[in-house]
Parts: C-alpha cells; structure tokens; sequence
C-alpha cells in the first residue's frame, strides 16, 4: 500500500514543522509507504524555504513551488497531478484539520471499501463571520443547486486511485473539488472531528477569495441563476403591465397620473433588475471565456526533492 499527502501551502512557515512531524507520526502507525507533497501557492513568507530544508532531510518529501498564488483548488490539482499512489490525502498546513484524523479515514476507506472519505465538522471554532457564512452558504448551495454536497465538508479528504485518476482528467479553470467529487456519484463516506482554531500564522481566505469561491461553486453546479433572469423577466413584466393599467386609469378618470412616486419606484426596481441580469451575465461569460483560453490552471515555478541532491 503507498499514499500520497497533498499539503497546500500560504504563508505557512510558522506551521511546517508542526504538520510534518504529525503527519510523519501518524503515517508510521498505520505502517504505510507515503510521499509528502508540499505545494507552495505564491507564498510571501519563507514557506519555500522551509520545504526545501526538509526535502534535503527526506526524500519521501517533495516540494513544488507556484510562480504565484493561483488558488487553493489549483494548489491542490497540482498535488493530485503529482500523486501515483493508491490513497491520497489532501489536508492543509495551517493544522486547523489534524492530520492525525488520517487513520481513521484511511481504516474506514478500507473497511467500509469507499471510494472517498471526508471530514466533517461538527464543531467549528471559526471567527463568528467566517462560521456563519460557512453555514449560510451550504444551506444555499444545497437549495439551489443540481447536486448535494454534505454541509460543514471542506476539502479534507482522502481518495482512492479510482477517484485520483478521475479528477486528473478535468480540464476546468474554475474548479469546486467538494461539488464534482459527489457528482462522480461515488462511494463517499464520512468521519466527524471538531475543527481546531488557527494557532499560528494567517488565514489567506480573504473576504474577496471567499466570495469568489462561493460564486465559482453556484455558478458551476446550479442553473438556478439563469432560471432567476427568467423568473425577475416575468415580474418585472406583470409590474410593468400593472403600472400601465395604473397610469391609464388615473389619466382617463382623474386627468392625471396619481401617486408618481409608485412609478419612479416600479423604474428603479426595472433597472435594478436589468443591471443585476446584466451582471449574472457576465459572470457565466468571463467563466466561458476563461475556459475558452485554455491557460494553465497554474505555472511551477520550481520543484525539490531530496532526489535532487
């Protein structure tokens, strides 16, 4: 048996040496050969450093380097691409997941014979807004979207070579891993852990980051918002025909147009309507167009192994 451990990387000096020997430990107890995958996303930090002193202190560990920070889901594609095992196991450095879960995950993907395993919260020591609009968002994705996803999952998973080799062949520059993976329709399963609170370091989920993610995984596994255009088309129409009716009756029986301010209103709302369709839009072009390019979904800028020695 081999496995592969993806660790995606952002400024995470602080918390390299603390991951790595956990995952070491935990990696001996269950007796398995591994490879270390450390992918570091454009860090501004000494991250790289860091992964390079410990790939020239074992050669199990790999480093691969972005020529800038691309994103989380393509830190970790980068990984998958590098990975050949018969297990792989993505968990982020920043120890918030503890790697020492990666036992009773491997355990029960072997007993149970799933294809995926993931980590679900059940308590999150997040700040209040970060946890809530966490929970807000599963609870939309889910009602709108053509797939479900399990709430409070993130993408702390382990997975087969079935699914590795799946996941390899997408060719999508605006990737949601915890969406496609259940739109496989594989075997999934899931194991429960309370999730720790960030000790060192800082958090590179921005505001903007989070909102693009959340747009990224809407607007790839739901049609909701282009039935919404409809639905705002037809009752922009039915307001429209009752303003007209409205307006016409007041000038043919009181020779003036009664109450304008219902008709200012019923055209504010009309452009509100069209420069929000207008924006929904754009934002389905600038992911066909993204596409439509056929960029890279990242650029390595370096890569080290203690083969390189």
């Amino acid at each position: 048996m081999s496995i592969s451990i993806i660790a995606p990387c952002y400024n995470e000096e602080l918390n390299i040496d603390e991951y790595l020997s956990r995952i070491i430990k935990t990696l001996k107890k269950i007796n398995i050969d591994y490879k270390i995958i450390f992918i570091d996303d454009g860090s501004k930090d000494k991250t790289w450093d860091k992964i390079v002193e410990k790939c020239k202190g074992n050669k199990k560990i790999h480093g691969v380097k972005f020529s800038r920070n691309f994103g989380h889901q393509a830190a970790i594609m980068a990984g998958l691409n590098q990975s050949n095992s018969e297990y792989t196991f993505v968990s982020d450095v920043d120890l918030q997941d503890p790697p020492e879960l990666l036992e009773e995950m491997y355990v029960k993907i072997i007993s149970q014979k799933c294809n995926v395993i993931f980590a679900k919260r059940i308590e999150n020591n997040e700040k209040f807004f970060k946890k809530y609009s966490s929970f807000l968002f599963y609870k939309f994705f889910n009602l709108i979207a053509d797939i479900k996803i399990n709430e409070q999952t993130s993408d702390f998973i382990l997975i087969d070579q079935i699914v590795l080799f799946e996941l390899k062949k997408i060719k999508d520059k605006d990737i949601f891993l915890r969406g496609i993976i259940p739109w496989y329709g594989f075997n999934i399963d899931f194991i429960e852990f309370k999730r720790e609170k960030r000790k060192k370091g800082i958090s590179g989920w921005e505001l903007g980051k989070m909102i693009q993610f959340s747009l990224t995984a809407l607007l790839s596994f739901s049609n909701f918002p282009k039935r919404l255009s409809f639905f705002l088309s037809l009752i922009s129409l039915v307001m429209f025909i009752f303003s007209t009716l409205f307006a016409m009756y007041s000038y043919f029986f009181f020779n003036y147009i009664k109450n304008l301010s219902i008709i200012f209103l019923t055209i504010s709302f009309f452009n509100t309507v069209i420069f929000f369709l207008l924006g929904l839009i754009a934002e389905y072009v600038e992911r066909i167009y993204i596409n439509a390019k056929e960029r890279p979904l990242y650029f390595v800028d370096k890569t080290f192994s203690g083969d390189d020695l």
